[in-house]
């Protein structure tokens, strides 16, 4: 399995997207992307917790392994957008969750 860190994955992926300016368009094609494809991992729980008592199937799991992948592209092509690094963005969120935590703890 190939090892990376958010910043490779965010360089890596911009070799693909689909509008490379900073234009309005561009904007647009990644907060949408990010937010359609989040809606989809969303609808796909709804019928698991609706209809399978929250239990997923192998079939489950693949498409969330896609869809969250997705998600991790827009998000990263997104963050780009707004010349931000994933590095960052991930470590923050650490700092983030484990004052979270501290704070769950006293």
């Amino acid at each position: 399995m190939l090892s990376m860190n958010f910043d490779d994955f965010q360089k890596q992926v911009l070799q693909s997207v689909a509008i490379t300016d900073k234009t309005v368009a561009a904007l647009a094609h990644r907060a949408l992307g990010l937010s359609g494809e989040a809606g989809i991992i969303s609808n796909a729980m709804k019928k698991v917790i609706r209809d399978k008592n929250g239990q997923l199937t192998d079939e489950d799991k693949a498409l969330l392994k896609e869809k969250i992948g997705d998600v991790m592209y827009y998000a990263a092509v997104l963050a780009e957008y707004a010349d931000l690094s994933l590095d960052e963005i991930a470590a923050a969120q650490l700092e983030k969750s484990a004052a979270f935590k501290a704070s769950r703890n006293q």
